[in-house]
């Protein structure tokens, strides 16, 4: 299957776009089949573009205007394509292992900090996107440890949140805890901080805290949440 781009040619390193770009040049590329892509986009042109250099090669990555976003190689070699992904990424090392990944940030939406990610497989010396991974907004690391956790709001003016704790097992996020913070004087549930451990779609109530545990941390709840995770995260692995 070919699809044929309008591309951005680059003399170095480092992001372009429409609005800096130094020349157009008519380029074809080869597509891997994939469902409900178009065989051939006429005269296609880039919103963004970035470079970078892992394990000492080089790839480039496109966000086009037809909403598909692609990975090549130096040998004009097209490693992924995906479908509906925002346009805004850079190349990050999100997991740690000393290789960039790809991170698209999602602007519009009114939970903030969300993402898709791309990572990028060591072994095949190629990029994977991670199925679902808008669903932990916000993520941070938990250092020395394979552990994430997430933050988002869950309404009455963020006085209602939630924080789940995960892993990304052979490209896929697998949840294993929920701390969930009940602020708003909820008919149906007393306030309080509830804590769950998850197992596939089964959550069991592993502990409750009073909300006003909050108050005792400068950072108020991401205090709170930072500390728990970091000091309980095995036990919710087990």
């Amino acid at each position: 299957m070919l699809i044929a781009l309008l591309l951005t040619a680059c003399n170095q390193k480092g992001s372009t776009s429409t609005d800096n770009k130094i020349a157009d040049t008519l380029t074809t590329i080869n597509l891997p089949d994939k469902p409900g892509v178009q065989s051939k986009v006429e005269n296609d042109t880039i919103l963004y573009s970035d470079t970078t250099v892992i394990l000492g090669r080089t790839y480039y990555a496109y966000s086009l205007r037809n909403d598909l976003f692609l990975i090549k190689d130096k040998q004009d070699d097209t490693l992924l394509i995906e479908k509906e992904l925002p346009p805004n990424f850079e190349f990050k090392d999100f997991n740690g292992d000393g290789c960039e990944d790809v991170m698209l940030y999602h602007y519009s939406s009114n939970t903030g900090g969300v993402y898709d990610l791309i990572l990028y497989d060591r072994v095949k010396k190629t990029f994977r996107f991670i199925e679902n991974f808008p669903d932990f907004p916000e993520p941070i690391k938990i250092r020395n440890t394979k552990f994430y956790y997430s933050y988002h709001k869950s309404g009455c003016a963020d006085m209602n949140w939630d924080s789940d704790l995960f892993y990304i097992d052979n490209f896929k996020t697998i949840r294993i805890g929920n701390i969930s913070g009940e602020g708003c004087n909820n008919r149906n549930m007393k306030d309080g901080i509830y804590i769950y451990k998850i197992r596939g779609k089964k959550e069991t109530l592993f502990t409750t805290l009073p909300i006003s545990t909050i108050e005792k941390y400068t950072d108020y709840k991401w205090g709170f949440i930072k500390e728990y995770w970091t000091n309980n995260c095995n036990d919710f692995s087990k």
